[in-house]
């Protein structure tokens, strides 16, 4: 594969709209590309037919006359063809930003980030769709499994009680994490966590499944919007203590609890791991 080309899985066109803009003093979205071609051909007929008439000496004192019979006849045909190439410059002007923050140094290392940093980084990693996954195991009318899943376990003969079991746990984590991502896509990478908007990938969501099988390196582009800290909740204990106890009716910290409950969530499942940044991601991609 040629070593420009860039397999571009996902791209938030606002953010990258955004930061050229800001970066470049302004931003091309595309060029208009015009070819002209002009055909003329014809004909053309000129006839002149004149007679000139003087008296007395050198015609000037007795006087003179001119006479001029003319005709002229054309035809002319013009054809002109035109043809207009829009050249989109999305996917270019990926590698245009990288360009453009490499020469201004504004591309961090991840582990030296601080929030607000741009940063690029490749390393093995892991797509969770909860949507997806949640769609396949839960039964959508009631609590429990998909009777199809269901059913179709048992006719490959993989069912017992303790698949069941552990099942209805994975069931109830993903649907859990369908609400707190709202559908984005978690990715996690070394070192980063990044939410990713279902709506800016190019693969649709069966198409994602077919990554879990790659043995590439992804990279990211991206913003680093938080980092986790020394203090984060690693058990429902602590969890109860930091996020839900309030004292003298302080609730200035209540809009924590659902972020805490995100942390708790992703942190026990190995999904995050402290000092992980957690990522906006521009660019998603395979180089």
């Amino acid at each position: 594969m040629d070593e420009n080309y860039n397999e571009i899985i996902y791209l938030n066109e606002i953010e990258l709209t955004s930061a050229l803009a800001q970066l470049n003093k302004g931003y091309v979205n595309s060029l208009i590309s015009k070819s002209n071609r002009t055909s003329k051909n014809g004909e053309a007929d000129t006839s002149n037919d004149g007679v000139s008439v003087s008296a007395g000496i050198k015609g000037v004192l007795s006087g003179e006359y001119n006479g001029k019979n003319s005709h002229q006849s054309s035809s002319e045909n013009d054809e002109s063809f035109g043809k207009d190439l829009n050249i989109i410059l999305n996917d270019y002007n990926l590698q245009k930003l990288i360009s453009s923050l490499k020469s201004k140094k504004l591309l961090k290392d991840l582990h030296n980030s601080v929030e607000g940093d741009f940063i690029l980084s490749s390393s093995n990693f892991v797509l969770t769709d909860f949507n997806f996954t949640t769609s396949i195991l839960s039964d959508p009318n009631k609590h429990g499994l998909n009777p199809t899943f269901r059913s179709f376990m048992r006719d490959v003969e993989a069912w017992d009680k303790s698949t069941e079991t552990a099942l209805k746990l994975v069931s109830d984590y993903m649907k859990f994490g369908k609400e707190l991502t709202q559908g984005n896509i978690l990715v996690k990478m070394d070192g980063l966590t990044a939410f990713a908007n279902n709506n800016h990938f190019r693969l649709n969501n069966g198409e994602l499944q077919s990554l879990s099988y790659s043995s590439r390196k992804m990279s990211v582009l991206g913003i680093v919007e938080s980092k986790l800290n020394d203090n984060i909740v690693n058990d429902s204990e602590n969890f109860m203590k930091k996020s839900l106890t309030t004292e003298n009716n302080d609730l200035s910290k209540i809009g924590n609890i659902v972020p805490s409950i995100t942390e708790l969530l992703f942190f026990s499942s190995g999904l995050l791991k402290k000092g992980d940044r957690f990522i906006k991601p521009i660019a998603l991609f395979f180089s």
